[in-house]
């Protein structure tokens, strides 16, 4: 489908902006509950008055289109509220993760140019002043709130939510309300005028990517290419206005944003949070708030099942979450006829997938979907970069209307091809269907005695087998084959599994070859894993390194 066709799907009757949809929101569910907060609960409406009220702060204080406004906060109403406002004044929202330490802190200002950092104090355990007065030099020896640092010379004020007795820290949100109030020519006249001239090519937000080595890419996404994506999600997600979506997945990451802030937009369904991430909390706040969906990923969804089985709450009214596929009738798709979702940051999200609630045809199992409406792929040899034949492995290339604008402070020459694609790194192939079939990142091959193995295929393989809750699979270096093949199995609650049962199971799923020659067994928690649960197979590795060395016994960490 060509780019122009694919605008044509975003069938609104106002522009692709965020600040078009939050005003269209308030009108069309005006008193519906939006965010279901533990402390706060808000409307649609009373969300576009509180952003509407912190947008003409930012206004007053000198901020516009192009500013670049960090935002550090947990998931919640502040958050969502903060994000609107940054939007509707036309400035670039750089959201920063709750999980970044003062060096990654550091890095997140300076490399994003943030002019202006909105942020929490604390959340759970984490002291963010503490955090921030290590990242940058003399913050701590700051007497006012008037900042200029040579180690980040373009951040110029911090807004705090929450208790802070700092003087460098301007308190947010009263510090905003301040600021509006003390000029009243900054009213909602300017602030009707200054949305109105947030067009859909404008910067919307830098998300920092969660990548599992190196520092973090920044990737630019515009108004209209995250709307028109979101807007085409949501004829897929099936979610519906009366739903209570617990969400668990965080705001500062591409998930938060396209699958429950602003689809909710559209939709009108409500958001809800959660106190703390802990289980016990999340099973409470489910039963409270009358959750029907979540939205996390897909180990957690298991272990909310374990809890409330354990505590005996009632889960019923959940319709998707927890680790199942359904049909719309609520039966269960048969594992060889379910799909799984493909995307990444840079994307927006997802670039092929398939209805919820639809099973796959007979004989695709373990396909990941079709491509979207609005999105182009080619599949290409990573070393000839020609296109190979339909079925045949290689590197998956994208673009379209959901592509990133780039990242940040890389050229776009560094970025794409000459026709506009982005290289994933991903190594699939696609059928004559048009379905894609995911065989590993092109890092992460093993080649053992000159054989190649895609550990996601081993992987899938693992986790099909009873009492396997996660695998995870990787190569260690070997002086005789290049490398070997390494597992980690994840048992379910209450299972026992044993190296051998598990290998022999393999033999019959896979060739002799892709059979992890050591199987090691762990706890969910004991894996190393980044904020955004991806595990880091680099840190996995070097764990289990004495015990590889010593034979790869299997007896349990």
């Amino acid at each position: 489908m060509a780019l122009s066709d694919a605008r044509q799907l975003f069938d609104a009757d106002f522009p692709p902006t965020l600040p078009a949809l939050i005003q269209h929101a308030a009108r069309t569910h005006a008193t519906r509950e939006y965010l279901a907060g533990p402390e706060r609960r808000l409307t649609f409406a009373e969300t576009e008055r509180e952003s509407a009220r912190l947008a003409r702060g930012l206004l007053a204080m000198g901020l516009g289109k192009g500013a670049r406004v960090g935002l550090l906060m947990p998931n919640g109403p502040d958050w969502v509220t903060s994000f609107f406002a940054i939007s509707r004044i036309g400035a670039l929202t750089v959201t920063l993760s709750t999980f970044f330490q003062s060096s990654e802190i550091s890095w997140g200002i300076r490399h994003n140019d943030i002019d202006t950092l909105l942020i929490s104090a604390k959340y759970l355990n984490a002291d963010y002043l503490e955090r921030l007065e290590r990242a940058i030099p003399g913050l701590a020896d700051q007497r006012t709130p008037e900042l200029a640092f040579a180690s980040h010379p373009f951040l110029r004020r911090i807004i705090v939510w929450g208790e802070c007795d700092r003087p460098w820290a301007l308190k947010g949100p009263a510090s905003l309300h301040a600021a509006a109030d003390a000029r009243p020519q900054f009213d909602d006249t300017l602030l009707a005028a200054t949305e109105a001239n947030v067009v859909a090519a404008d910067w919307l937000v830098t998300i920092c990517t969660s990548g599992t080595t190196a520092e973090p890419k920044a990737v630019v996404h515009s108004h209209g290419g995250a709307l028109r994506a979101v807007r085409m999600f949501t004829h897929f997600f099936n979610h519906r206005p009366d739903d209570r979506l617990y969400t668990g997945q965080a705001f500062f990451w591409v998930g938060g944003l396209n699958v429950n802030i602003i689809p909710a937009l559209f939709i009108g369904n409500c958001l809800c949070f959660a106190r703390t991430p802990d289980v016990a909390d999340i099973v409470d706040t489910i039963v409270r708030e009358r959750v029907t969906m979540l939205s996390l990923w897909a180990a957690q969804g298991i272990g909310i099942a374990e809890h409330a089985a354990k505590v005996g709450a009632d889960l019923s009214l959940i319709r998707r979450g927890l680790g199942q596929q359904c049909d719309e009738w609520g039966q269960l798709i048969p594992r060889d006829r379910q799909t799984i979702a493909m995307g990444m940051t840079e994307t927006f999200g997802m670039h092929s997938m398939e209805r919820y609630y639809v099973a796959a045809p007979a004989g695709k199992a373990g396909n990941w979907g079709r491509c979207v409406p609005g999105m182009e792929r080619r599949v290409v040899d990573p070393e000839t970069r020609e296109d190979v034949a339909v079925g045949q492995a290689g590197e998956l290339y994208v673009r379209g209307q959901a592509l990133m604008i780039g990242y940040y402070k890389r050229e776009r020459e560094e970025t794409f091809t000459r026709e506009g694609y982005f290289a994933t790194g991903d190594l699939v192939s696609i059928d004559e269907d048009g379905y894609i079939y995911f065989h590993g990142r092109r890092t992460e091959m093993i080649k053992t005695s000159g054989a190649n193995v895609s550990p996601r295929e081993v992987e899938a393989s693992m986790s099909k087998l009873e009492g396997v809750r996660e695998a995870i699979v990787f190569g260690v270096p070997d002086p005789i084959r290049g490398e070997v093949v390494v597992a980690v199995a994840v048992p379910m609650e209450g299972w026992a599994l044993e190296e051998a049962t598990l290998r022999e199971a393999l033999k019959k799923e896979i060739s002799s070859y892709k059979v992890p020659k050591h199987i090691f067994f762990m706890g969910f928690d004991e894996i190393p894993r980044t904020g955004s649960q991806k595990v880091r197979k680099g840190d996995l590795r070097n764990l289990l390194e004495p015990r590889i060395a010593a034979g790869g016994a299997a007896d349990r960490t």
